[in-house]
């Protein structure tokens, strides 16, 4: 196992220029409105990973499902050339490296905005798609799954730490650990994959190392 050295905050900030991601289609998402009556211990007595899609995922519950685990709940201006950010869930430093991209059977990929809570169309990203889901499907069944992915801006973290690495990783974790709560809370299957989706999740994107993949996981209808 690699070791990588601890990370630390700065002693003078660095100021981060955010990707330029491509914008097509906008997609509004509803967000969930209604109470969510749930035991949580008895939510975390029946979570389990569930590998069968073979309903299609409606509109509303994807947007419910994002709203519950990717939302910005307010913005803060800081140093780093970014607003620090606080979501439904932590992130180190609050600065929110991991992008959340989202894909339809044979469409291209779109990526939420948890500011907006919409998903945007990526232009061109149509074979990445295609490439992220032949990838997926060598693992298990997709089916009617949405597939999900998780693409990490590095940057965003380095501005404010050094040897920011660890840190990456392990905010992707925990997004795709609170994924897998929400869809458990609304009855929704959800399985986390064991590849990153490097290169051919951000290849079509850039050529540098402004981005990187840092996970896939399909989510769908039992």
């Amino acid at each position: 196992m690699q070791v990588h050295s601890d990370p630390v905050p700065h002693v003078q900030p660095k100021v981060h220029q955010s990707f330029c991601w491509p914008i097509g289609t906008k997609i509004q998402l509803l967000p969930r409105t209604r109470r969510l009556e749930l035991d949580f211990v008895q939510l975390l007595e029946q979570r389990q990973t569930r590998r069968v899609f073979s309903e299609p995922l409606e509109n509303d519950t994807l947007g419910e499902f994002l709203w519950l685990a990717c939302r910005n709940r307010s913005s803060r201006s800081s140093p780093f050339g970014i607003d620090q950010e606080s979501r439904v869930h932590p992130s180190g430093g609050a600065m929110h490296p991991v992008h959340t991209l989202v894909c339809r059977n044979s469409g291209p990929w779109t990526r939420y905005d948890p500011i907006q809570h919409a998903l945007f169309e990526l232009s061109e990203s149509t074979n990445s798609a295609k490439s992220s889901r032949e990838a997926a499907c060598k693992i298990l069944e997709v089916d009617r799954g949405i597939l999900i992915g998780l693409v990490a801006e590095p940057g965003r973290t380095a501005a404010k730490y050094e040897n920011p690495a660890t840190i990456v990783w392990r905010d992707a974790g925990v997004v795709l650990g609170y994924m897998s709560l929400v869809a458990e809370a609304l009855g929704l299957a959800f399985c986390p994959l064991g590849i990153s989706g490097q290169p051919y999740l951000t290849d079509y994107l850039t050529k540098g190392d402004e981005l990187e993949a840092v996970g896939l996981a399909v989510l769908g209808a039992d």
